[in-house]
């Protein structure tokens, strides 16, 4: 992509197709000229104009005659672009709207290149990338919450916290480099407490920000909701009573499910899958962060792998206890194992209530771990008799309604692009605290934090190639 922004360039903003209304629209710094050479007869109202202001003219074109524009002009640099702008509202035939534009490219404008609009408005600091993203979010939104993702974040809803975030690394540094200048003196602009206090803060709001990119809660993306627990808890069969069809195998033998198995769930506009895993092992080790590092080849062990993979990538975990094994020494060592790879909200389902006559919770169930980090809320069910089916799955759809209402996503192109620059940065930040702790020089802290501060760099656009800048603003349409 050519970056330039001295010549003045248009393009039609509303697509080929005819509609009521057409606009193509204008910037650069011959704006005002162009549009004076244009309106010759009104080339007066465009003199001496400071702020933004909507005139109506006539615009005669060959063969077509008179056409009537309302004109949108924004004649200083408080523009989208950053540049003297100019909108041009008119009948959307299609042939007048190209018309009107050939007149425009006469005139000495130029054709604009895709997504060439908002590279100016970026190279203007009007914008940044991540709000750049937002912009190409929105043109491809597909829903109403594809499009509330995308207007959150071109408001800034990612680009200010980030903003914040360097602003306070940015004077930790500048504290701790100033005392770089006076060693000799010992003079201490900033305590180790101070920046391990600092470092602190901005480690815990990288971690918010990388949950946030790393979410799958992107618009495209539907949540899992995964079964969990010992074999033969009755998740099989509870996955077929709540998909109303024989998916998974349901056998009374431990271990039939070897493999994990889905099932899309819609209600209303909210869509998710339900997955069936094979049942975990109460003698997992606890706090293996990796499956990869459950080490075996027999299937055992790969069912094993498996089902902790799929726990961790799940928005919601129903661990399920089937009635006459619930608040066993192994059916608790199991959840314990469960909560411990849960990286997010867990349920416990009392599965296979029919088993008996009178089914409670025991204090294992109810109230263990409720001032954990994990919500654990509990359910009784039978897959057989049907009940408490449709008030679980009513609460789960609320649920994750809820979550996707306060979780504050970001657009896909914005996740891709920027894990990894935020993961480094985090890991940049650990570094400096480790460095703190150890009592090593403050040059190392500064030179971590310099790095973490390259890292948010290429996520707000501030530190960025032409190679990042193409493969962004080549996905735009023209007019954008």
């Amino acid at each position: 992509m050519r970056i330039e922004t001295e010549t003045t360039i248009c393009a039609i903003a509303t697509g080929d197709e005819g509609a009521p209304r057409g606009i193509l629209r204008i910037t650069g710094p011959d704006t005002i000229p162009l549009l004076q050479k244009l309106f010759a007869s009104a080339s007066e109202v465009f003199t001496n104009k400071r702020s933004a202001r909507i005139f109506n003219a006539s615009l005669t074109l060959p063969h077509l005659g008179d056409l009537p524009v309302s004109i949108f002009c924004w004649p200083t640099h408080r523009s989208y672009t950053g540049q003297p702008s100019a909108e041009l509202h008119m009948l959307g035939a299609p042939i007048l709207v190209r018309e009107v534009e050939g007149a425009l490219i006469a005139h000495g404008a130029r054709l604009a290149q895709p997504g060439e609009f908002t590279l100016r408005a970026y190279l203007a600091g009007r914008m940044d990338l991540t709000q750049c993203e937002a912009v190409l979010g929105l043109i491809h939104a597909k829903g109403e919450r594809a499009m509330r993702v995308a207007l959150q974040q071109l408001a800034g809803g990612l680009s200010q916290p980030l903003q914040l975030l360097r602003r306070d690394l940015i004077h930790l540094l500048a504290d701790i480099e100033a005392g770089l200048d006076f060693v000799d003196e010992d003079i201490e602009f900033v305590s180790k407490a101070e920046i391990a206090s600092r470092l602190g803060n901005a480690r815990n709001q990288l971690g918010d920000l990388q949950s946030q990119l790393t979410r799958r809660a992107g618009q495209q993306v539907v949540p899992r909701v995964v079964l969990a627990g010992l074999p033969n808890a009755g998740k099989s069969t509870l996955l077929n009573a709540l998909s109303r069809e024989e998916i998974a195998i349901a056998s009374e033998t431990p271990g039939t499910t070897r493999d994990y198995l889905r099932s899309r769930q819609v209600r209303g506009d909210l869509v998710f899958d339900l997955v069936d895993t094979a049942g975990v092992d109460d003698i997992l080790p606890q706090g293996e962060s990796d499956p990869g590092n459950l080490h075996g080849s027999d299937p055992d062990r790969q069912a094993q792998r498996e089902t902790i993979s799929q726990l961790h990538d799940a928005e919601l975990i129903l661990y399920c206890s089937a009635a006459d094994t619930q608040g066993t020494d192994r059916d608790r060592a199991c959840f314990h194992v469960v909560l411990d790879h849960a990286p997010c909200d867990v349920w416990r389902v009392i599965t296979k209530s029919d088993l008996r006559t009178s089914v409670g919770l025991t204090d294992e169930s109810a109230g263990t771990h409720v001032v954990s980090a994990h919500v654990v809320s509990a359910h009784i069910v039978s897959a057989k008799r049907g009940m408490g089916l449709e008030e679980l799955l009513e609460a789960v759809a609320s649920y994750l309604s809820r979550r996707r209402e306060i979780d504050q996503d970001v657009v896909p192109m914005t996740s891709q692009r920027c894990r990894e620059s935020v993961e480094r940065a985090r890991q940049c930040i650990e570094d400096a605290l480790t460095a703190v702790v150890s009592g090593s020089g403050d040059e190392v802290i500064a030179g971590e934090l310099r790095m973490a501060l390259d890292e948010l760099g290429q996520v707000a656009g501030t530190v960025v190639n032409n190679d990042i800048l193409d493969a962004l603003f080549s996905r735009f349409c023209i007019g954008k």
